[in-house]
């Protein structure tokens, strides 16, 4: 039996007095996340040894302001893990020093999983009580390693982290996808996903929500009513995009065993590519669709960055090398082949990929070969 890891976010429905004590729950977990490391900054400049998760929460212990005791002190003790897990990874990989964080921006806190839970449709958290949760946890007997609270716009969230069975069914189909701006991905099969219609309208508004908020006076009212009415547009196009990409990766997962998709170097296409591509880059949300099919898929085959999927004909492999970004359409020059050019990429990354794992199929793109 193979157990993996999953997780299940789910919106809140807390009392008014509940998300109080949640605003005081992440607020505390900040102070002390920042607290751990002014704590770890101040060792490094006396020469002393790093401070470990459990050597912070000990001087925590003894050490607190008398208003941490307000929350449960469970909920606070991650927060140490959190700055040892941050420097730990700041030496190892050399970049993304640890910094304070800002009140306000991704408030959260974690609970162990032995501290937390779940009874239905409510989720029990210390020092806050057992709170209404919107839908049950869709994983029946599960272990429930930790819960990780937090807040987006005006609404809480709990996501439960969960070890389960694994019920992917293995099958021989293989498919090539690949990702873009114009269409947000398109599977060799011919499955296309786009853009929902409703975010170039969300879009719109919020310039419009933005611009409004530019203008207000810092510290005011008027300005925080604005801010959260830009945190509540971006949380909507956030879970508009996010349901599209679940259910299109969702869809290819189930009925394919093999999945084949370039790998991207997506930060470096938002970072230094030309204008248009670093905004249909950050629109389309590629590093999260390839996230997705890397765990919900069976087995994910990654072919070269530098493969020239678009400018290889599928049908006779001759390369076009004046092929531009505005062209959808390849036509090829040797066979006279026609082809949407994301169609002609995804066959591409499909045959590459099969190539890679010395496959030889049928028309079908099966990996056993047959036609079945």
């Amino acid at each position: 039996m193979n157990l993996v890891q999953r997780s299940h976010k789910i919106r809140l429905k807390p009392t008014k007095a509940q998300e109080i004590q949640l605003s005081k729950t992440a607020g505390t977990a900040r102070y002390a996340y920042n607290w751990g490391i002014d704590a770890c900054e101040r060792s490094y400049r006396a020469g002393d040894k790093h401070p470990s998760g459990y050597d912070l929460r000990k001087q925590w212990v003894s050490n607190h302001p008398e208003w941490a005791d307000e929350v449960a002190a469970s909920c606070v003790y991650s927060s140490f893990l959190h700055v040892d897990a941050a420097y730990k990874r700041f030496f190892r990989e050399r970049k993304g020093h640890p910094h304070f964080h800002k009140k306000g921006v991704h408030d959260s806190f974690n609970v162990a999983g032995d501290k937390g839970k779940v009874v239905g449709k409510r989720v029990r958290i210390p020092g806050v009580g057992y709170v209404k949760m919107t839908e049950e946890l869709r994983f029946e007997n599960a272990k429930i390693n930790s819960y990780s609270i937090s807040r987006r716009a005006d609404q809480w969230f709990v996501s439960i982290q969960c070890v389960v069975e694994d019920t992917r069914i293995e099958t021989p189909e293989v498919v090539g996808v690949d990702v873009g701006c114009k269409n947000w991905a398109v599977t060799s099969d011919g499955a296309v996903l786009k853009a929902p219609e409703k975010l170039a309208k969300l879009r719109k508004r919020l310039q419009r929500q933005q611009r409004s908020l530019s203008k207000k006076r810092k510290g005011s009212n008027n300005r925080s009513k604005a801010k959260l009415k830009v945190a509540k547009t971006y949380l909507r196009i956030d879970n508009i995009k996010k349901d599209a990409l679940h259910k299109f990766t969702t869809t290819v997962t189930k009925s394919h065993g093999t999945v084949v998709v370039e790998d991207l170097d997506v930060r470096g296409m938002r970072e230094r590519g030309v204008k248009s591509v670093r905004k249909g880059v950050q629109n389309s949300d590629i590093s999260e669709l390839l996230r997705q099919l890397e765990y919900k898929a069976i087995r994910l085959v990654k072919v070269d960055r530098y493969f020239p999927s678009s400018k290889t004909c599928s049908n006779c492999g001759n390369v076009k090398k004046d092929l531009t970004l505005s062209d959808r359409t390849y036509h090829c020059d040797s066979c006279h082949t026609t082809i949407d050019r994301d169609l002609n990429a995804a066959k591409n990354i499909l045959a590459e990929g099969l190539r890679k794992l010395n496959i030889t199929v049928g028309h079908t793109g099966s990996v056993c070969g047959c036609t079945c």
